[in-house]
This record gives C-alpha cells, sequence and structure tokens, in this order.
C-alpha cells in the first residue's frame, strides 16, 4: 500500500517512555500490621532511593516519623505542606541527604527522580491506573526497579483486583 500511495516514504521512530516488564519488578509482600514499617524501613536500607506511597496526608506523616524512629532518613511530601517543604523535600532526597520519600498520590505527580530503585506501596493504590503510575517512579529512561506491595491481609482481595 505505502509504495502505490506514497513516493519516497519515510519510516520516523519513537523510542517509547514505556516501561519494559524486564526492567520493573513486582513483589507483593504479605506483612502483619505491627511488622509494616519495620519491613518497609529493612527495605530501604537496602536500597538506594526509594519512593513510598501512603493514601493519606496524615498517612504520610506518620509513616515518615516512624521511620525516623527506625533510624532511616525519610522526608515526607504532600499537599499540607508548604511550598518551601515541599521543595526541600524533594531536594533533599534527589541530593541523597534523605533515602526516602514518603508521598501521595497527588505529592507525587510530576516528581521525576533519577535513580529511585525501589517504589512501596505501603497503601495499596486505588485502582491500577494509579498503580501504573506510582509504580512508574522507579526503572526509567532504561534502568531497572523494584516495585513492593506491603499487603496486610484485609487488603488481599483489593490488591487481587489490580
Amino acid at each position: 500500500l505505502i509504495s502505490r500511495y506514497q513516493t519516497d516514504p519515510v519510516t520516523h521512530e519513537v523510542a517509547s517512555n514505556d516501561v519494559t516488564v524486564a526492567e520493573m519488578e513486582h513483589r507483593f509482600l504479605a506483612v502483619h500490621e505491627m511488622d509494616r514499617v519495620r519491613v518497609a524501613a529493612r527495605i530501604v536500607e537496602a536500597s538506594n532511593r526509594t519512593i513510598i506511597f501512603s493514601r493519606t496526608k496524615w498517612g504520610a506523616d506518620k509513616l515518615t516519623d516512624k521511620l525516623l524512629g527506625e533510624n532511616v532518613r525519610a522526608a515526607a511530601i504532600h499537599g499540607d505542606l508548604r511550598q518551601a517543604q515541599r521543595e526541600k523535600a524533594l531536594s533533599d532526597f534527589q541530593a541523597g541527604k534523605v533515602k526516602c520519600l514518603v508521598a501521595t498520590d497527588v505529592a507525587a505527580r510530576g516528581i521525576h527522580v533519577d535513580d529511585v530503585d525501589v517504589v512501596i506501596h505501603y497503601d495499596p493504590p486505588s485502582d491500577a491506573k494509579t498503580y501504573v503510575h506510582r509504580s512508574g517512579r522507579t526503572a526509567r529512561a532504561g534502568e531497572s526497579g523494584v516495585v513492593v506491595s506491603l499487603v496486610l491481609w484485609n487488603e488481599e482481595l483489593e490488591v487481587r483486583k489490580l
């Protein structure tokens, strides 16, 4: 068809921004509520740069405080923080002063930080689109990454639907 209707056709290809399955590993860990912070802290310690997603602003602050109690360098980022606080949290994360950014879904939109090797779904996302968006903070620009969902017993059915 091309040779019939076009003269001198040219092909233009654009590299896809999509992450391939080979670059991103997904893990689902069944955890007890009492162990969830400790498990998250151990994952952060074993990684280079981690973003943890919380469903609420209050939850992000609470988790950040608990991680700091586990000697994890963490900072929260969400809409209730002043712009200067959000910028400081992000710049500290980019500079490596904090190893872990605890974010809400809305606050994480537009965050593009290189070398995030782990994303943790501390609270399960509300739908598959949110799962994909959160997970897309890792395995960027051809790098590999791990996505870990910490699943409580009563969240298992909800997570299976994703």
